[in-house]
């Protein structure tokens, strides 16, 4: 796994490799990137943008603050767990947390 390297893009006029020579930060979320072809005889360079643009998961950190919105999955795991919250011991699990199943009936 080491031993290989990680292919992000591949250059459109020979298919190999493109190395990412140079990255600006231009904002707190995005950056201006250059590739490079790996391919001496091809030389191409490209050029694009790398952005952050939602937060997918919270931070472990209690006093962390984001100035990004949340991502759609995000929210839908924050209203799932509000959800069950407000459920509380009126909903029954197939599956209790010690593992064993709960069939009343059987």
């Amino acid at each position: 796994m080491f031993g290989r390297k990680k292919i992000v893009f591949r250059c459109e006029a020979c298919s190999a490799r493109l190395i990412k020579r140079t990255s600006v930060l231009a904002h707190k979320f995005l950056r201006h990137d250059s590739y490079v072809c790996e391919n001496p005889m091809c030389g191409a360079t490209y050029t694009g943008h790398s952005e952050l643009t939602g937060i997918a998961s919270p931070s472990g950190v209690p006093t962390a603050h984001s100035e990004l919105p949340p991502t759609p999955a995000y929210q839908r795991a924050q209203a799932l767990q509000a959800y069950r919250e407000s459920l509380g011991d009126r909903q029954l699990d197939l599956i209790p947390m010690g593992g064993e199943p709960f069939f009343p009936h059987l």
